[in-house]
C-alpha cells in the first residue's frame, strides 16, 4: 500500500481498538519519514482526526520533533507493541474475585482473559462496554453489564476498580466517560482504585492539555464522553515498567515530546 494511502486508511480507522490505530500510524508514518514537511502534515491530520488517541499522538510527537524520525518512530512502536502492562496486571488479580471497569481497554481485556478466574461487572461508555462484554464474553470470561444506576453499588462492592488511561497528565488522567463516578464511589468507599497507564498514553503536559481542552471545553461537557480523574483518586498504577506503583508514578513517567506543532489544524 502507498504511504499516503496508508495515511488515509489510519486517519479513517475510527472505532478500532487505539494501540492498534497508533501501530498503524507509526507504520504509515515511517514510510514517509524522510519527508519532514510531509510527516508534519500527515502527523497533524492524524491527530485531528484521532483526538483522544495518546498512544498515536505520542507517535507522531516523535515522529516531527526527532533529527532520526524513522529511528524515534520505530523505537514507539515497538515499546507499544511489546507493552508489559497486561501481564503486571494479571499477576496482580491473583487474589481478586470481581473488578469493575468501564469502557474499553485492550490491556484490561488481556489481563482478564489471561487470569480467566475474575468477574467482570462492566460499565458501559459510548458503546465500548459493549464491545469489552463481547470479548470477554467470547473468551469465556464471567462478565455482566452494569447500567448506571448501578454502577455505585458495583464500585463499591467490588474487590478492585480499575481504570483505563485514554492519556495520563501532571495532575489528572483522561478516561472513558463514568470512570470518574467510579473513582469516587470506590474511594469513598476505601475500596482499591487502580490505574493502568499503558505505553504512549503519558502525554507533554501542552498536548494534554490541548487534548482535554478540545474534548471539555464545550457548553455541554457532560456529552464529551471522557472524564478526568485526579491522580489523587487512584491507589495503585500499572504500567509496563510499573507494576501497583504509587500514584504520584504517573505524574513522574516519561512524557512524551512536547511537540507543539501538531496543535496547528493542517489546510490541506
Amino acid at each position: 500500500m502507498h504511504p499516503i494511502e496508508h495515511l488515509r486508511y489510519v486517519a479513517r480507522s475510527h472505532g478500532a481498538d487505539p494501540i492498534e490505530v497508533a501501530l498503524g500510524a507509526a507504520d504509515a508514518l515511517a514510510g514517509i519519514a524522510s519527508n519532514p514537511a510531509a510527516t508534519l502534515v500527515s502527523a497533524r491530520r492524524l491527530v485531528e482526526y484521532h483526538p483522544t488517541n495518546a498512544p498515536l499522538w505520542s507517535v507522531c510527537a516523535h515522529g516531527v520533533t526527532s533529527i532520526d524520525p524513522w529511528r524515534d518512530i520505530d523505537r514507539i512502536a515497538r515499546e507499544i507493541s511489546l507493552d508489559q502492562t497486561a501481564s503486571h496486571l494479571a499477576d496482580a488479580l491473583a487474589d481478586a474475585q470481581s473488578i469493575v471497569m468501564v469502557g474499553w481497554s485492550g490491556h484490561l481485556v488481556d489481563a482478564l482473559v489471561r487470569r480467566g478466574d475474575v468477574h467482570a461487572l462492566v460499565a458501559d461508555s459510548l458503546g465500548d462496554g459493549q464491545d469489552a462484554l463481547r470479548y470477554l464474553s467470547r473468551h469465556d470470561v464471567s462478565c455482566e453489564l452494569v447500567a448506571p444506576e448501578g454502577m455505585a453499588f458495583a464500585a463499591s462492592t467490588a474487590d478492585v476498580t480499575i481504570l483505563s488511561a485514554m492519556a495520563v497528565g501532571d495532575n489528572t488522567v483522561l478516561c472513558p466517560g463514568g470512570a470518574l463516578a467510579l473513582a469516587c464511589v470506590a474511594y469513598c468507599s476505601e475500596r482499591p482504585v487502580w490505574m493502568l497507564a499503558s505505553v504512549g498514553t503519558r502525554l507533554a503536559q501542552v498536548l494534554y492539555e490541548a487534548m482535554v481542552n478540545e474534548l471539555c471545553d464545550r457548553p455541554d461537557p457532560w456529552a464529551s464522553g471522557v472524564d478526568i480523574v485526579p491522580h489523587a483518586l487512584v491507589g495503585s498504577v500499572f504500567s509496563h515498567e510499573l507494576t501497583k506503583a504509587l500514584p504520584e508514578s504517573l505524574a513522574a513517567m516519561k512524557p512524551c515530546p512536547p511537540a507543539v506543532e501538531l496543535l496547528r489544524r493542517s489546510v490541506v
